[in-house]
């Protein structure tokens, strides 16, 4: 064995006499080019990480000139550059490395292909388009430092049995239109979405998630992630499995007709205090119905309607509890039998089957304005109409706290579309909803050079209010202001990488910061030359 200064060991003991020989051996292998990259196949828009494996006697490189595309073309003189491939082909890629007048040249032919996406396993990396197909025909995972941006209306398919494992960034947005959600699903069955030990900001926004056999939706390891306005249907497993991760957010989203012998089949939360709000939650079949939570998951959960869900246990478990006690607010919980808790919830303001003590709840006909007829998967959750009729109990009944208001100004309505991010209904016959989006920042390609595209995503009611939109250093200094307290008709725009008064910047972390009447919301982005 090597030790750190060139001592060799053998074992636990030290061999005298080689350092010297081998520094010598070292500096004769001279100066010597060489690549790696983070991926090197995928559909279009593959964004390729490159990073130089070169080497010399001394360890320091004076430059670096590399050929993306094969073309003779010097591309970057970045030491580690970032390119994003649009078209299909195969490329060769070239560096060459100088020191001291001397050079060095490596070729990797045929080294990154970009395909159609009709046979896609490995590591992902880029922007994935609706005019393009996706299917995954092994395990795909996004590796740490890594992004993958999904813009609304693309399919992706799995083959049996394969995972989407995420450890970097995944935006799989497609709130700006309800018409063209992104949808993960399989013809056979797949093992799900998994969030691991990933402290990025990722999203999911108006998805559809069916067929999934292992956890539709599973977060662990301190993983960091918002579900918003999803559907998360007829899957044969838990629609979520959340596991030591805190920082989930499970916002305006239809969980219908899922099942899980086993366990849960709605949403199962193992050490995690997450929040829950205005979902609907309905005709799911599991050993413990709607729920489980278990070793100190004291979750909020807000507005949300909770309806004719199955438990298969001896003793039917709407919501299991070990060791949690979840805070519950303007909710209405609903079957056709009697609801029991393990263990006693926080409940407050909200309709339960069977009464609950605790202060403005009820125990009343909710008059859905056409519920199931029953209870579990026999009965389609997603074509019932979980909104409430003229007349209903649950209306102006939640907590009259100002901050729990309905969207009008009027007091909480009970159930998912009430409070101040509840649902908004639509004319569909599928019980799709409209929902008011989080505010959100994406910026692609990101690193970038020359230019950053910065998309907004910015929720209906802030839209006609002033936005801004700057550019600060990691120094928190202004370094461009996009727009400056402006109401916005366009929420698509460019940054060039120059400052306010025209000048270039220099490499390094941006944040690009958008403040509305609402919220403010940051994203990082790097600036590679």
């Amino acid at each position: 064995m090597v030790g750190p200064l060139n001592e060799l060991y053998y074992g636990d003991n030290a061999v005298t006499g080689i350092a010297g020989p081998l520094e010598n051996a070292i500096a004769n292998f001279g100066l010597s080019a060489g690549i790696a990259s983070n991926v090197q196949i995928g559909p279009s828009d593959l964004g390729v990480q490159f990073t130089s494996m070169s080497t010399s006697p001394t360890g320091v490189i004076d430059a670096w000139e590399w050929d993306f595309d094969g073309d003779g073309e010097i591309d970057s003189t970045e030491e580690d550059p970032y390119n994003l491939y649009t078209e299909q082909g195969t490329y060769d890629v070239s560096l060459t490395v100088y020191l001291d007048g001397e050079s060095d040249t490596i070729t990797l032919e045929n080294y990154i292909t970009v395909n159609d996406g009709s046979n896609i396993y490995g590591p992902l990396s880029g922007i994935w388009h609706a005019e393009n197909t996706y299917n995954i025909t092994g395990d795909v995972n996004i590796a740490e430092g890594d992004e993958l941006i999904i813009n609304p209306g693309v399919e992706l398919q799995f083959a049996t049995d394969m995972q989407f494992v995420v450890n970097g960034l995944l935006l799989a947005d497609a709130s700006s239109t309800r018409s063209e959600p992104i949808v993960f699903s399989s013809e056979t069955s797949w093992n799900g979405i998994r969030f691991f030990n990933t402290q990025e900001d990722n999203l999911l926004a108006n998805c559809e998630i069916s067929n999934a056999s292992v956890s539709a939706i599973k977060v662990e390891g301190d993983s960091k992630v918002d579900i918003i306005g999803c559907k998360i249907f007829e899957n044969n497993s838990p629609a979520f499995e959340i596991i030591g991760s805190d920082n989930v957010l499970i916002s305006q989203n239809i969980i219908a007709n899922n099942i899980n012998s086993g366990n849960t089949a709605g949403i199962i939360c193992n050490a995690s205090s997450i929040e829950i709000t205005n979902n609907v939650i309905v005709n799911n079949t599991g050993q413990w119905g709607a729920f489980s939570l278990s070793n100190g998951s004291n979750a909020i959960m807000t507005n949300n309607t909770i309806a004719n869900n199955e438990s298969t246990n001896s003793t039917s478990y709407l919501m299991f509890l070990l060791n949690s006690i979840p805070i519950i607010t303007n909710s209405i919980i609903i079957d056709n039998g009697v609801i029991n808790f393990p263990s006693t919830p926080e409940i407050t303001y909200s309709c339960v089957t069977g009464g609950f003590a605790g202060e403005g709840n009820i125990d009343e006909d909710p008059l859905f304005v056409a519920p199931t007829e029953g209870d579990g998967t026999d009965y389609n959750g997603l074509i019932a109409s979980w909104w409430l009729q003229a007349g209903s109990p649950c209306i102006d009944a939640g907590n009259p706290d100002a901050m729990y208001n309905d969207t009008d100004g009027t007091r909480n309505d009970m159930g998912a579309y009430g409070g101040p991010n509840g649902m908004e209904l639509t004319d569909s016959d599928d019980n799709t909803v409209d929902v008011i989006a989080v505010n959100s920042i994406s910026v692609y390609p990101n690193p970038f050079n020359p230019t950053a595209n910065i998309a907004l995503s910015i929720n209906e009611n802030d839209i006609l209010q002033p936005v801004s939109v700057k550019i600060f250093n990691i120094k928190g200094q202004l370094v461009k202001t996009i727009v400056n307290n402006e109401i916005v008709q366009n929420t698509d725009f460019v940054w060039n990488g120059k400052d306010n008064k025209g000048n270039s910047t220099s490499s390094g972390m941006y944040f690009v910061k958008m403040k509305t009447v609402s919220s403010e919301v940051s994203k990082k982005m790097l600036l590679i030359k």
